[in-house]
């Protein structure tokens, strides 16, 4: 599942976590993720960060998520929702962009 955290001084600032998905080597793990929200959202797309280190094809050193659909694929209309899916995508099917 995904929880949310939302902070009450900075609405772009969201955590969230999600539980790794079963049959994937993140079974059984949580992982906390921020979400950063810029000032032309959603005209662009949010930053995404795990803050759990995790070993992952599509996760950077410093912990973004860099995956199309947070990039150039980005659409307005996709939503906060949106991207708490793709990351739990990013988990179950992780390939390099």
């Amino acid at each position: 599942g995904i929880k949310i955290f939302p902070n009450e001084e900075d609405i772009t600032d969201i955590q969230a976590q999600i539980e790794g998905p079963s049959g994937t080597p993140y079974a059984g793990g949580l992982f906390r993720m921020k979400l950063v929200l810029g000032k032309n959202f959603p005209s662009e797309p949010p930053k995404g960060f795990f803050t759990t280190k995790i070993f992952h094809p599509n996760v950077a050193s410093n912990g973004e998520i860099c995956v199309n659909t947070l990039k150039k694929d980005w659409k307005a209309e996709l939503g906060i929702k949106h991207v708490l899916l793709v990351w739990n995508t990013v988990l179950i099917f992780g390939k390099k962009n």
